[in-house]
């Protein structure tokens, strides 16, 4: 008897319309049609033509540079985003663990937050009642628990929603880079609360830069270049690939060359970076401002300045961060 797969995408298509498009309003149009510098809105294929099907239980990796739609096709997983063509199919409920904190209403209190983010995720109200200790311990806020949520540090904010999305039990777990974000500590906790999920029969979907992470834990790797599905196969198949499409420049990738000179400094001010290493000095994230990097402390410090991991984050290999001064942290 053939079993039905737990996620199945047929064809799927997802159009999006430019960075630029979403930051205009009427004000800031008339202005740069003043100025000569309006541009029509644009389309963009961030998805093209993805299948897929991924059985119960199954650990599936997904690498490929930045920009290739990595995180797009998790949240169309997940049902964030609708495709614009092409079919999704999901048979069990799912724990996104997308971009912690993100779902949370600022004005509310940590204790609404939970009971509302966990409504959010498709739990009972008494289930998430019964459970509110226990979260606020994982994420050591009890005693902000009355606090608004607006109140919190990003960090404690991330905590927080680690902590709701990950106390259940879900059929789908689907994870984006949720183990490089937050301090040591909290990195230690949330790596070993998603061991759990490795060793029972729950399907996770893992988005990760780091390919030794992907190798160790994946049963297959999907390989995504600008939206298309180039590769599905073992860990050592998909992986290999993809290192060997970016040594061949046929890959146009997020990571940056092996060394940076003083005109390419100067030329990617205002850039961010990450090592591409497992050391967690070379997983630091730096921007790089008037020919320094700086170390950005906390991640979360990307959603307040509107930038995204997935699109925004250049990784680059080795020690070449090295080669750049330092500056202040932020």
């Amino acid at each position: 008897m053939t079993v039905k797969p737990i996620i199945a995408l047929q064809d799927v298509t997802l159009w999006r319309r430019t960075q630029e498009e979403y930051s205009y309003d009427l004000k800031r149009s008339l202005f740069a049609m003043i100025e000569r510098r309006y541009r029509k809105p644009a389309r963009r294929c961030v998805l093209r033509n993805v299948s897929l099907s991924i059985r119960s239980g199954e650990k599936l990796g997904i690498i490929g540079p930045n920009g290739s739609g990595k995180s797009t096709l998790l949240k169309v997983i997940a049902g964030i985003l609708a495709p614009s063509n092409g079919s999704v199919r999901v048979g069990g409920s799912v724990a996104p663990l997308i971009e912690l904190g993100a779902g949370f209403d600022a004005d509310l209190s940590v204790i609404d937050n939970i009971m509302y983010y966990g409504i959010l995720l498709g739990h009972d109200r008494d289930w998430i009642k019964g459970r509110i200790d226990r979260i606020l311990d994982f994420a050591q806020l009890y005693d902000h628990s009355t606090e608004p949520f607006k109140a919190l540090s990003s960090g404690m904010a991330a905590r927080l929603g680690f902590a709701v999305a990950t106390e259940s039990n879900p059929d789908i777990l689907i994870l984006d880079e949720v183990l490089s974000v937050g301090d040591e500590s909290f990195r230690r906790r949330s790596a070993e609360r998603l061991a759990r999920f490795w060793d029972e029969r729950v399907t996770v979907i893992v988005v990760s830069h780091d390919t030794a992470f992907i190798k160790a834990q994946c049963e297959r790797v999907i390989l995504l270049e600008e939206g298309e599905v180039v590769t599905i196969d073992s860990p050592e198949v998909a992986i290999r690939d993809y290192e060997r499409r970016i040594g061949e420049g046929s890959v146009r990738s997020g990571h940056a060359a092996a060394r940076f000179d003083a005109a390419t400094i100067e030329a990617m001010n205002g850039r961010l970076f990450r090592g591409n290493g497992t050391v967690l000095d070379e997983q630091k994230l730096f921007i790089i401002r008037d020919g320094k990097k700086h170390w950005i402390r906390d991640p979360y410090w990307l959603v307040q300045n509107g930038y995204e991991w997935g699109r925004d984050v250049t990784y680059v290999e080795g020690g070449v961060l090295s080669t750049v001064a330092d500056g202040d942290p932020i």
